[in-house]
This record gives C-alpha cells, structure tokens and sequence, in this order.
C-alpha cells in the first residue's frame, strides 16, 4: 500500500461506534433527516422519474428498497437512485474548502448497502461519519475543479471507504475497493459548465454506484491497482497534479472533531454560495419595498472568488434557460429574492424563468470579487448586495453566515420543520412524525427495513 492507501485503509478499518460523541451522533442523525426531505422533495422531478425509471427495471431480493417504493433493486441501483434523488434539487448539505463538495451526496451509498448488508443503525451512523470525514478531508487536500475534474471525484473514496466498512471488509479488501473506485470513478468539471443538463443530479450517484460495484467487485474476488494514489499515474499525479496537502490525522479516538459538524445545511434550495445573499437580498426587499423594485437602476454583488467562479462569472448566468443553469446562478438567485420575497422550488420553474420583468432585473446586476470575502473562504461564505435606485439613493446588506452554517445552525426543529415541509405531499403527518422519530433514535434501529417502509410514497 502507498502511504495515502495505508492511511485511509487503516483509520475505515480502524474506527468504532464508541470513538463517535454524542453530538457526532446528533449530526449524522440531523443529516439525514434533512437528505430524506429533500429526497422526498424531488421525487417528482424529471431526473428522478428518469432515474427510477432505471432502477425499476431491475430487481433484487438481496438488494435495497427504492426509496418511495416496496421494490427491491440491486444495491448499486438503489444507490444510483438515491443518489439522484439527494441531489436533484440542490437542497442538500454543502461543505467548503479548496474544493466543494455535498458530503450527504454519500448517503446515496450508505443507506442502500447498509440494508441490503442487515446493517443496525449505529453501523449506518459510523460509515455515514467516514464518509463525511474523507469526503471533507479530501476538499481541505486539493483542489480539483480548476483542473478539470469535478468534485464528485472525491465521492469515489469516500462512498467506497463507507461501502466497505458497512461490508465488514479486512484491511487487504478496503484497499482494493478504494483502489478499484478510484481508478474507475474520475468524473469531468464540464457537468457544471455552461448550461446544465439534468445529468448534474445524478453525477455524483454515478460516483456512488461505481464505489458500491467496486465493492462488489472485491466482494467476488478482485483485487485492485497497486499505490493508486502516490503511483507514476496515481491520483496526486494525474487529478489533483501534484497538491495533496491530506491532514496527517483524521477524527477519532485522538480528536473528537468529526468534520460533520462542519457541514452546512441549507436553508434555501439553491447553490451554498448564494444563501447569504439571499438573506441579503430579502433584506433590502423589505428596506426598499417591494412596490419599489422597479426603481432599481442597478445592482452589485460583491463575493468571493470562488463564488464569483462558480456562480457568477459564465455568460449562462444571467440567461439560465433551465433550473440546474438557474440554482447555480448569483444574479438570477439574487433577482428572484427580490422580486418574489423568497426562494423556494417555484422560484426555478418554467413560469420564472420565462418571465421577461424577472430576466430584465438580472441584467441590471453586476458581479464581482470581494478580496476581504476570499481571505475568510473557508471561515465564512459572506456576500454583500448594493442596489443603487434611479434618483441615487444606495442600499446595501452584508450577510457573513447564512442560516444553517456551523456560525449560526438550523435547530433540530428547525430541521424537522424543513422535512415536513419536504414531506407533506407525499406522506401523510402520521407518517412524517414516524420518520422523525425513527431518525431521532437511529442508533437503536436494529432492521434498517423498518425506515425504508415508512418511506413508501401512495
């Protein structure tokens, strides 16, 4: 094994459920109770019915169950589709660093294996806080997607060092299935270029089922490629190109900092590095009122560099023609808050981005970088919004931490409110306050069963 190899292989291997605190245990637990309502969430939207489309065609009586159905699939097709299911709305966790990533993204993995494997909940827990501590470790180690790649890259380690440990691998059989995930799960920057496609929903399920089938793989007898991360056409040498900055100790029996309190929980449904100026915008709505909105003569959005980057820089920005294109655009996010007081689902469907007075604010606004902002990346995601009006009076809002970073956290409540909201047309109340309560106890499910069945969408 390469020295990366031996470092991931032993601390999978390695960690216990008694090495994770109580509030590890709590964030685990809060995570999934939001990926569940923003599962549910999209289960109507076109990549979903797409995705299960695809799954369906599939069955298994040692599988998992499709989230919203009694069907059993293959494990890596319920993976898939879970996957796509976290993901479709851009509504799940974020994490921050060199580069970004979506740590719930994993749970697409998690679930599915640990049911099909008869899995307790506190197992469920512990690969789900690997996966968090390796999918952000690797965001603190390099940065991919200026080079090309895109930051579901990342999940092929971390969902494959989950996959194992659910699948009570030896040492040897971790290290293979990281090495076959991560010589086969490389995945290109240009999903997120330019007009999104629906792909953008299931690119990093595709990471998740790729790292389950490695599993698999190792499971019927493959071994994998030797020193895959530190070899002549490794990993440091051909995706990240030489930067490898890994932390020389991960979270456990000697540190009790588990990243996945780290990770931000969105309010919005829309990419992290708008969600403070949305808070911004929705502020200086109520300062100017709304009857007022057609005064402004221009607006300015200051952020940071990787902001700027990701979601403020591209043509397509302030022409989105699809609700992927829309969700990861500063100026059309910024614009709807304005106009609409709020930023929920109806806030990217056809009607809006089809609405010439909606598109005619976009124009008005300006994007640029705020070094003061890139300096505390990583600390905090601010943005400030200025709207100039046309007898030239400024209005201007700071946000430094939207709601739902570590700085200032959605309450547990505040979370189940979030999942009942997600929730409502699908399962009736009785069936909602079942599934928080199953949440709120996850460490005492012995049948993961139990929670796929409450899931079941009529």
């Amino acid at each position: 094994m390469d020295k990366v190899e031996t470092q991931i292989t032993d601390y999978v291997y390695g960690l216990t459920y008694r090495d994770l605190t109580e509030d590890t245990v709590q964030a685990a637990k809060e995570r999934y109770l939001d990926s569940l309502a923003v599962a549910l969430a999209a289960f109507h939207t076109p990549p979903v019915e797409a995705m299960r489309k695809f799954a369906l065609e599939s069955s298994s009586e040692t599988g998992a169950t499709l989230l919203g159905t009694r069907h059993k699939a293959p494990v890596d097709y319920a993976a898939v589709y879970l996957g796509t299911m976290i993901r479709a709305l851009d509504w799940n966790d974020t994490y921050l660093n060199k580069e970004p990533a979506h740590p719930s993204d994993n749970i697409a993995a998690c679930l599915p294996v640990a049911e099909a494997n008869g899995k307790t909940g506190k197992d469920l827990i512990l690969a789900t806080v690997i996966a968090y501590e390796l999918h952000c470790r690797l965001c603190d180690a390099a940065g991919i997607r200026k080079k090309g790649w895109d930051h579901v890259t990342y999940g092929s380690v971390s969902s494959a060092a989950a996959t194992a440990k659910l699948m009570d691998f030896f040492p040897q059989q971790i290290r293979d299935t990281l090495a076959i995930a991560v010589t086969t799960g490389n995945y290109l920057r240009q999903t997120r270029v330019g007009t999104i496609s629906k792909w953008k929903a299931a690119a990093f399920a595709q990471a998740a089922q790729n790292a389950v089938r490695a599993a698999l793989y190792v499971k019927h007898g493959f071994t994998g490629p030797s020193d895959i991360f530190t070899g002549q056409h490794g990993f440091i040498n051909q995706i990240t190109q030489g930067e490898f900055d890994l932390a020389r100790q991960f979270a456990g029996p000697c540190s009790k900092d588990f990243k996945i309190a780290d990770t931000y929980i969105k309010f919005f449904p829309a990419e992290y590095h708008a969600q403070s100026a949305i808070w911004a915008a929705l502020q200086l709505r109520e300062l100017i009122g709304p009857e007022n909105l057609r005064d402004i003569e221009k607006i300015h959005i200051e952020t940071s560099f990787h902001s700027y980057e990701i979601i403020g820089k591209e043509p397509a920005k302030w022409t989105p023609e699809t609700k992927e294109t829309a969700d990861h655009s500063l100026p059309y996010i910024v614009a709807a808050a304005l106009m609409d007081g709020d930023i929920t689902l109806q806030q990217f469907d056809d009607s809006h981005l089809g609405n010439p007075e909606l598109h005619s604010l976009v124009q008005k606004i300006t994007v640029a970088e705020k070094k003061k902002y890139t300096e505390i990346y990583g600390k905090s995601f601010p943005n400030k919004v200025i709207v100039t009006l046309a007898n030239g009076t400024i209005h201007e809002k700071e946000v430094l931490d939207p709601k739902g970073h570590p700085n200032n956290p959605l309450t547990p409540g505040e979370i189940e409110t979030k999942f009942k909201a997600a929730a409502a047309p699908l399962l009736n109340e009785k069936k909602q306050n079942q599934v928080i309560d199953s949440i709120r106890s996850l460490e005492k499910m012995e049948n993961l069963s139990s929670l796929t069945q409450l899931l079941e969408v009529k």
